[in-house]
């Protein structure tokens, strides 16, 4: 049984009439599926919670941009005898570049039906206190993140979707972020061992696939199916260096540069001297000072192929 969970919102309104569309293919193969829209924030998460509580085995499917997927994760994360798909319809959907799923969502609808490859995926936890989530793609404090945040709420956003250029937003908030950045102290420990101390640090991100951010690869040979973090820290260079390095990262030849760090670890404790924004998987995961951040110890088996 298939259970649809769709972000009739995603890309700015065009999630309701791609899945149209979707349904249409599945009535004319007469499939047995339900669909779930979602109505606001972690309603995705919610829903996906109480179908594992009530409908396991099954195949559960997001429908939505990154952050629907990350939501439906959350809410799977507690799961056992759940199958994973993704129809990506966002802006970015860098996790679905990053696990080779087809950014059309008629073609990432057939491999969901007629599956070939089940990847063991692993997931990440963000933790700080109280609060905690799960990731696919990546989380991070600084920069990165800040942008993220913007671009929840941007207005261009909206513009460039209606025009299909939506991965245009983030190349366009970083330039407006970067003027505003003011690095940053932080403190850097892995696996309880290595400790690192960077005065003025743009960013930490914290991979699990090599793309972020519409196509960013801090961290390009970070895979899903290993039992390792990789790590980007970018600190102590000039904002005038720091806007030549973001096109270097769409093609991961930054790593090589001044100020540039790669590392892989099991876990990574992250503190700032300030309050500064979190994300997960592009979503807002508030401001905060210091970060755990580890793999889970489940597995997620996501249909890629």
């Amino acid at each position: 049984m298939y259970y649809f969970i769709v972000n009739p919102k995603s890309s700015s309104g065009k999630g309701a009439k791609i899945w149209d569309a979707l349904e249409q293919k599945l009535r004319k193969k007469k499939i047995s599926y339900e669909v779930f829209f979602t109505k606001g924030i972690l309603h995705a998460a919610e829903l996906a919670n109480t179908l594992i509580n009530s409908k396991t085995p099954c195949t559960i499917v997001a429908v939505g941009g990154d952050g629907t997927a990350n939501e439906v994760i959350n809410g799977l994360a507690a799961g056992s005898g759940i199958t994973f798909g993704y129809i990506p319809t966002g802006s970015s959907n860098d996790l679905a570049r990053g696990l080779g799923i087809p950014s059309d969502p008629l073609q990432a609808l057939e491999i969901i039906l007629n599956p070939t490859r089940i990847h063991d995926m692993r997931i990440g936890i963000n933790s700080s206190g109280t609060a905690a989530r799960h990731f696919a793609v990546s989380t991070g404090i600084g920069f990165d993140a800040a942008v993220c945040h913007e671009a929840l709420h941007s207005r261009l956003k909206k513009i460039l979707n209606k025009f299909r250029l939506g991965k245009l937003t983030y190349t366009g908030i970083a330039l407006r972020q970067l003027i505003r950045l003011k690095p940053s102290a932080m403190e850097l420990v892995l696996d309880n061992q290595k400790k690192f101390f960077y005065r003025n640090v743009y960013l930490i991100s914290v991979m699990n696939v090599k793309y972020e951010g519409g196509g960013l690869m801090f961290c390009p040979e970070a895979v899903s199916d290993d039992d390792y973090l990789d790590i980007c820290v970018v600190e102590n260079i000039s904002k005038f260096n720091m806007l030549r390095l973001l096109p270097l990262a769409f093609q991961g030849k930054h790593i090589h540069a001044k100020g540039v760090h790669i590392f892989r670890c099991h876990t990574a404790v992250i503190r700032s001297d300030v309050s500064l924004p979190v994300h997960t998987d592009g979503e807002a995961h508030g401001h905060r000072d210091h970060i755990t951040v580890t793999l889970d110890t489940a597995h997620l088996s996501f249909i890629t192929g």
